[in-house]
């Protein structure tokens, strides 16, 4: 037992103290990014179990329906509302830079006032840039006028972007923004995707596709980087074991040589020749060689580890075959 503790005495080295406490470091520092990743991961399922509850539940309605673009609430986003009142087509927006398909467009949102007399922001659909090569856009379907039933599922304002934009167009769809622009004193607690229209229009934007329930690889990412905080202590083990290993053969190699040059030597230390041409020059280098050979030729004279086999070796196989042989005799 002390003579295993012994060979283990270079782990309190400044240098293996210095690669142990390296080790700790990459731990917490795997550990941190999984539970990064974790937590990346539980929003990803916070985000699509809210899409699956909500999506396809049935239209708030009233002024329950009204009071979600008000006030603010998380957990009704994508929930479906139902509106009556009539748009107010004149006070347009088209919000810039947006993708469809892999297209980039523009949505169309258009300031509805509720039966109610709230106004709200709903945004229509997406439409693409125009064929004229500027980056204007096609042209706006109108929304259908008069009285107007419209179902729309809630989303959240987004930030505002400092960017300029072109008269009738805005860089995000943040509601204090398009306050400010449209003069109206419209809601800012959320805004509306259409989803239904009723009197359906002659023409409309492009619809909004429905949300991929997309896991992502986070949780993958989580699992692994649990995984490398174990495996640096793993790595270091090893390489303390290794370690280990390679300074008993060491020792027991020079031990050997040592006890092998030895011969050419009395009980008074006086170098004698065995009749092999070995001069006591020659036995003097070749133990100076021993003790200063370097680390790659150690590496290459230690004896390789053996993998153990339980594959049947020729000779056995030819036995089992005779001694099959004999018995059918």
């Amino acid at each position: 037992m002390r003579r295993n503790i012994a060979a283990y005495a270079f782990l309190l080295s400044g240098r293996w103290i210095a690669w142990f406490l390296l080790c700790c470091v990459a731990a917490v520092l795997c550990l941190y990014l999984g539970n990064w990743q974790m937590g990346r991961a539980d929003a990803m399922t916070e985000r699509n179990d809210l899409i699956t509850e909500n999506y396809q539940a049935e239209p708030i309605t009233g002024q329950a329906a009204v009071t979600a673009f008000t006030d603010t609430d998380p957990g009704q986003r994508w929930h479906p509302v139902e509106l009556r009142g009539s748009y107010l087509p004149d006070e347009t927006l088209l919000v810039r830079n947006r993708a469809h398909d892999g297209v980039i467009g523009y949505e169309v949102l258009v300031p509805f006032r509720t039966a109610r007399g709230t106004t709200v922001v709903l945004d229509r659909g997406w439409i693409e840039t125009s064929d004229s090569g500027n980056g204007t856009s096609s042209r706006v379907p109108a929304p259908p006028t008069g009285e107007v039933t419209v179902t729309a599922r809630l989303q959240p304002p987004e930030s505002t972007v400092a960017r300029d934009s072109p008269d009738g167009q805005v860089a995000s769809i943040s509601l204090e923004s398009i306050a400010d622009v449209s003069g109206l004193d419209v809601a800012t607690g959320a805004y509306g995707q259409v989803a239904d229209e009723d009197p359906a229009p002659q023409s409309a934007p492009e619809p909004f596709s429905e949300p991929d329930l997309d896991y992502g690889p986070n949780l993958s990412y989580a699992l692994q980087w649990d995984a490398f905080s174990v495996l640096v202590f793993v790595a270091y083990a090893f390489s303390a074991r290794q370690k280990a290993r390679n300074d008993a053969w060491d020792r027991e190699y020079a031990a050997q040589i040592e006890a092998e040059l030895s011969q050419y030597y009395d009980d008074d230390g006086n170098f004698r020749s065995r009749g092999d041409g070995m001069t006591e020059e020659d036995v003097v280098r070749r133990l100076e060689m021993v003790d200063d050979m370097p680390a790659h030729l150690r590496d290459i004279m230690r004896p390789k580890r053996v993998k153990r086999t339980y594959a049947v070796r020729d000779a056995e196989e030819e036995d089992a075959l005779l001694d099959a042989h004999g018995e059918r005799g």
